[in-house]
């Protein structure tokens, strides 16, 4: 039996628990702040989301991808930790390759955008950190610059949804975007919705979102898209290349199933030319 991820499987939960009450809770895409399409009401832990309101999650951010941006988005994942200052982190080697990194990622957003912005713009969890990278580099650039969010810290802490945006010296970064009411829904939709997917190294919440998109990818559960993991390879990839090898040794995985579907960079600004090529975009 071919497995499932999380978010897909509670799509098709949602489709069917939540079709009788959907023209009543999907009819209107209702938003509280002026720079996002759709708000999701704060409705409390995962596990206490009604299928309504997921159903409604999943009909507005599609709602959303067609009417403003239907060939999709460029995403970037990545730590809410690595910043544009960390000198917090005691290693000074891990420190100068945190600090390149984030600026890689800005600039890589910044010329993304200038050339493709509008047709296939800059997609984040729209947090801090990497994310805040990527939407700074694409709100520079003249924008769109597109967060899909939900309720994480201060906003889920308020139930607030104008907390929800990370924002820079108070400025706002993100010029539309979507806040869910699940955090199920929002993984699912920024998987399905992206043209292509950008990597940077993060902590348990990427890997999360790394091995559930590899899983999809490599169980043919969505359409590939290129993938590229950004960053040194040595310094924040070995271990994650180890672990698909001792997959791989024990049985549970196949290395010619996964290897083909991803690729490193370790400049994120190097993505450019390569995601031209591989979208026919010259």
């Amino acid at each position: 039996m071919k497995s499932i991820t999380l978010p897909l499987f509670l799509a098709a939960l949602v489709a069917l628990q939540g079709c009788a009450s959907m023209q009543q809770s999907t009819s209107d895409c209702p938003s509280s702040i002026t720079n996002a399409s759709y708000t999701g009401p704060y409705k409390g832990m995962e596990n206490q989301v009604g299928a309504a309101d997921m159903a409604r999650d999943f009909y507005c951010a599609d709602r959303f991808k067609a009417a403003k941006y239907p060939q999709g988005f460029v995403a970037i994942y990545g730590s809410s930790r690595i910043g544009e200052n960390n000198s917090t982190q005691p290693d000074p080697a891990i420190r100068a390759d945190h600090d390149k990194l984030y600026q890689g990622v800005r600039q890589f957003a910044q010329q993304w955008t200038s050339l493709y912005g509008t047709r296939y713009p800059i997609m984040t969890g729209a947090g801090p950190g990497i994310m805040e990278a990527g939407n700074r580099g694409a709100k520079e650039a003249g924008g769109p610059s597109i967060g899909y969010t939900t309720y994480y810290g201060p906003s889920r802490d308020k139930g607030d949804a104008r907390l929800a945006f990370q924002q820079y010296k108070g400025q706002d970064i993100v010029t539309d975007g979507l806040v869910f009411s699940s955090v199920a829904a929002r993984e699912a939709m920024m998987i399905v919705h992206s043209a292509a997917i950008v990597i940077a190294p993060g902590g348990s919440g990427t890997e999360w979102e790394i091995f559930q998109i590899l899983e999809s990818m490599k169980s043919q559960q969505l359409t590939p898209v290129p993938i590229y993991l950004v960053g040194n390879k040595d310094r924040y990839w070995k271990s994650f290349d180890q672990r698909l090898r001792a997959m791989a040794t024990l049985g549970t995985l196949r290395m010619n199933e996964v290897e083909g579907l991803f690729v490193y960079v370790e400049n994120p600004q190097d993505v450019v030319p390569l995601l031209q090529q591989k979208m026919n975009l010259r």
